[in-house]
């Protein structure tokens, strides 16, 4: 049974929350580095099973429900067994109609096989 669960989750990162200033000791200068000029965010989502990272996706960008759903349908739906056990955390993207009828079509269709 534990081979049949995956638990979906994201991480963002956020390139505009690199410090600006800082503390040296007396008398040295500061030094540090930081990216310039592409401020963003980038978000990976991915599938934690028993043993293993699955199928993970990184955007350019907060996830967003259309972001959700093209996850859902083009990387996990295609990657996983029919009989796997999604189970979300409870952000509001992934309370998602769409997201959850692409994993509903994804039972009935193999069921029908």
């Amino acid at each position: 049974m534990p081979d049949r669960v995956v638990f979906l989750d994201e991480t963002s990162v956020k390139t505009n929350l690199t410090r600006i200033r800082g503390r040296s000791l007396r008398g040295t200068r500061l030094t540090s580095s930081a990216p310039f000029g592409s401020w963003g965010t980038q978000t990976l989502i991915a599938g934690l099973g028993a043993s293993d990272l699955i199928v993970p996706w990184v955007i350019k960008g907060a996830m967003d429900g259309p972001a959700f759903v093209a996850y859902i349908r083009e990387v996990l739906v295609p990657e996983i067994p029919p009989d796997t056990v999604e189970i979300l955390d409870n952000l509001a993207t992934h309370k998602n109609k769409e997201a959850e009828a692409a994993l509903r079509v994804r039972l009935l269709v193999l069921t029908a096989l």
